[in-house]
């Protein structure tokens, strides 16, 4: 608690966290007090968390004035997290218009709908460990930002690991189909979608790492453009989004082969680091399906995960750029200045990484709030299961970014332990479908899961804490003095 209450600025967002879950998680009740139909209030309410987060959006202020963490313009910054969040708006807006034409299609007997909805749930947590090898060889030019040699090193690496990720295929269709008992024509079709999106997340890492959002957003509205005219070709959106990215390597694509490729085993490393670290965020859906079999409130759900979504990725759009300022300021000076300027620069970086982790909590639990009002108003028989599967995703996402942050200074195990012990709970708690008397089902394994990390995070936050105190030794001395 000291580490939070230290700082000003702290202390300010902290509050704001306590604040927006606890009225988060007094909604299913106090919506019980307005009359049917009286959803105005509702709504009216939903505004202020919302404009709220908003303005700490626009100006976050996790920097010392005389700092220019802070320096991009908002029309700058929600250009490019507009841009960063184009797949959750664009396919929020698609989907809806064109479910009624998919569900008029079967596949043996299995509505289409849910043969996408199961490769929607899969493919972000099977992306995780899908890119994190290409991430790897990528690693020593991402600094410099070079498109030419980024390009031609994705190239020469991206055939193989394509390959090699290939068996991340069956890791999730394997219990898919044990708990679906769908036929052998209803699970080819489901493995060539989650194939067709496993080459298309990763034709993504290049725009990515390029920091090119313009392009990221067409591969995204091409790929939304054909769900929206062709919504029963299932597997055209994947391939269209794939080649938007093809078509802007061009040149590049001479260097495609299978000659160069990762080591068996550090490739595996990260497929097991990507899958622990990403079960954190995307388990949960996983889960859900297998053990409803699809028939779960698809609305609720997803809505629920909206506000960790939108601050984790304003986190990497707005938030991270200042850690690597704060980061690149503590490298020069270990080059070049005296001790005392060190020391400064250690803390102007703790300060940056710390002020970012609790405003990204802050945004997310003043978007929960908001997102749990209108949920209240809109669907009020399933407020229950949209507040508690908003509030652990909250948790789910502070969760992955103090891994994150943990992974970064060089801490490679502790993230993948923690994955490790919140996916096995996620099993259990959903296997169980909840322990909580009353609230059983989905709600119920929210609320528990939610309640086990919580603890999870304090620990996280401990570890976090100890490691960034002094960035300077962490990060650079603790090898050498190893020796």
């Amino acid at each position: 608690m000291k580490s939070l209450l230290h700082d000003s600025y702290t202390r300010q967002m902290s509050m704001v966290i306590v604040v927006g879950l606890v009225l988060s998680a007094l909604v299913p009740l106090v919506v019980q007090l307005f009359p049917d139909g009286a959803d105005l209030p509702v709504f009216a309410a939903a505004a202020l968390p919302f404009l709220l987060a908003l303005a700490l959006i626009v100006r976050p202020g996790i920097a010392a004035p005389n700092r220019s963490g802070d320096a991009q313009a908002p029309e700058r910054l929600g250009a490019a997290l507009l841009l960063y969040l184009s797949p959750v708006l664009l396919l929020n807006i698609v989907y809806p218009l064109v479910s009624p034409s998919m569900a008029a299609v079967d596949v043996d007997g299995v509505p289409l709908t849910l043969v996408v909805l199961a490769s929607s749930i899969t493919v972000p947590w099977m992306a995780q460990a899908a890119c994190l090898p290409i991430y790897r060889v990528l690693g020593d030019l991402m600094a410099e930002r070079n498109l030419e040699d980024i390009t031609r090193r994705f190239c020469q690496f991206w055939p193989m690991i394509f390959v090699q990720t290939l068996p991340l295929i069956a890791v999730f269709a394997v219990p898919m189909w044990l708990a679906s008992g769908w036929s052998a024509t209803v699970m080819l079709d489901y493995a060539v979608l989650c194939v067709l999106h496993l080459l298309f997340v990763q034709s993504l890492v290049l725009a990515n790492v390029a920091n090119r959002r313009g392009l990221w957003a067409i591969a995204w509205s091409g790929y939304a453009a054909a769900l929206f005219i062709a919504p029963t070709v299932w597997w055209l959106p994947p391939l269209v989004g794939t080649v938007t990215q093809l078509i802007a390597m061009r040149s590049g694509l001479r260097h495609l082969g299978f000659s160069q490729r990762l080591g068996m085993r550090v490739f595996n490393l990260d497929l097991v680091r990507g899958l622990l670290m990403g079960a954190v965020l995307w388990a949960d859906k996983f889960a859900l399906f297998l053990v409803t079999k699809g028939d779960f409130q698809v609305v609720a759900v997803f809505a629920a995960m909206l506000p960790a979504v939108i601050a984790y990725n304003f986190y990497f759009v707005h938030l991270a750029p200042s850690v690597d300022r704060a980061l690149n300021g503590l490298h020069r000076d270990i080059a070049e200045a005296p001790i005392s300027s060190l020391k400064g620069s250690s803390r102007r970086l703790t300060r940056v990484v710390d002020r970012s982790v609790v405003l990204t909590g802050a945004i997310a639990a003043l978007l929960t709030l908001s997102v749990s009002l209108v949920m209240a108003g809109v669907d009020p028989l399933h407020t229950l299961l949209a507040v508690a599967a908003a509030a652990a995703s909250w948790g789910f996402m502070v969760l992955t970014l103090l891994s994150y942050e943990l992974d970064f200074i060089g801490e490679k195990a502790t993230p993948q332990i923690l994955g490790g012990v919140h996916l096995a709970v996620c099993v259990l708690a959903f296997a169980a479908g909840g322990l909580f008397g009353p609230l059983t089902g989905a709600a119920g394994s929210y609320l528990l899961l939610g309640a086990v990390d919580a603890v999870l995070i304090a620990v996280a936050w401990m570890l976090y804490k100890h490691h960034w105190s002094q960035p300077e030794y962490t990060l650079f001395w603790r090898h050498a003095t190893t020796w």
